[in-house]
């Protein structure tokens, strides 16, 4: 190559990466109405991946579930620094790194988690913002630095979100999280097109909800999440570490604060009475069930297992009968302070 033709390669070479520099900075200050990147070098956003279309998409037909959900906490799940700052005061100048450097706060019920940059990867910082008592949690996650947010979790906290380019389609728990992509249903209007709890039966609803409320490795051990699966898909073939640890059983099983540790394993849940009567996780855990502001406040555990369980108030002397989850659904974390709860229902 002449010294001419080297000098017009390397200088088309050098406008080329001004110009892609250029817009990445464009695109990092293109904000969605959450206030959140709709693109960040670590963690991408894409208009559509795998069929996914995001959840405003839903809005014109089922107006009135979009409105219910928007006010939900998988709705709210990844936030802006900005928008916390509006609503709880959390001192982010206490956190490992500086503020600048957060990129999302996760959790928006019992708990915020920060999301930052750190030594260009994103990592989820270690402590833990209790929103209830105002404070942080200390956590025992001293690893953090080598975890990387979209190996960890961005499958969960996101939807959409595509292994092979590691982009998502919409930040938090959006409609295709748990009905699937919608793209298809969209154009055809058939209810057949799309997964929903009239189309699936009790044990694939359930997995719907165990896809990420259980703890395990996707098959190529690589995620920490299913990433393969899609609502209505046997789970089982996507996920690996839905049975407890080697030599524990259903009956010597208890947590030990541990993230592989936290009795939701499908193994021992899939058996169970709430399974077997034909009742999912949302005959509790209703997302759609949310309170107005004016409508005064939640009902306390007691008061909701008793809507069912009105016939169970005798217990044996002594016993904390006046708390039904502390024998019926007791706290495995080692010191109580985070809500990680047993769900095998069993008396203890």
């Amino acid at each position: 190559m002449s010294e001419v033709k080297k000098t017009a390669f390397f200088l088309i070479c050098f406008l080329a990466g001004i110009a892609s520099f250029g817009n990445d900075s464009e695109a990092e200050k293109n904000l969605t109405e959450k206030g959140l990147p709709s693109y960040h070098k670590y963690l991408k956003q894409a208009g559509d991946t795998q069929n996914y279309v995001g959840s405003e998409s839903r809005a014109k037909c089922h107006s009135d579930i979009y409105d219910e959900w928007k006010l939900s906490q998988h709705a709210r799940m990844i936030r802006s620094v900005e928008e916390i700052k509006q609503t709880v005061p959390i001192p982010f100048n206490e956190l490992e790194v500086s503020e600048d450097k957060i990129i999302m706060v996760l959790g928006s019920h019992y708990v915020h988690r920060f999301v930052a940059e750190h030594n260009g990867r994103a990592v989820v910082l270690p402590k833990i913002w209790d929103i209830r008592e105002n404070r942080w949690l200390e956590t025992y996650d001293y690893g953090w630095q080598s975890k990387e947010y979209t190996k960890e979790c961005a499958g969960c906290h996101t939807t959409g979100f595509s292994a092979e380019n590691e982009c998502f389609t919409e930040p938090g728990v959006g409609c295709e999280a748990c009905h699937g992509p919608g793209e298809k249903h969209i154009k055809t209007q058939n209810p057949k097109d799309i997964a929903s709890r009239h189309s699936l039966s009790p044990e694939k609803l359930e997995m719907v909800c165990i896809s990420c409320h259980t703890s395990g490795m996707d098959n190529s051990y690589t995620y920490s999440f299913p990433v393969s699966y899609r609502p209505g898909d046997d789970i089982t073939k996507h996920f690996s570490g839905l049975t407890p640890k080697p030599g524990q059983t259903a009956e010597n099983f208890s947590g030990d604060e541990s993230y592989e540790d936290r009795l939701r394993q499908w193994t021992f849940l899939k058996p169970r009475l709430l399974l077997a009567s034909g009742l999912t996780c949302d005959y509790c855990l209703n997302f759609r069930n949310v309170k107005k502001k004016n409508e005064g406040e939640y009902l306390t555990y007691n008061q909701y297992c008793m809507t069912c369980h009105s016939d169970k108030e005798d217990h044996p002397e002594q016993s904390p009968g006046t708390d039904c989850i502390v024998c019926h659904k007791p706290n495995r974390h080692l010191n109580g302070s985070l809500s990680i709860h047993d769900h095998k229902f069993r008396f203890e």
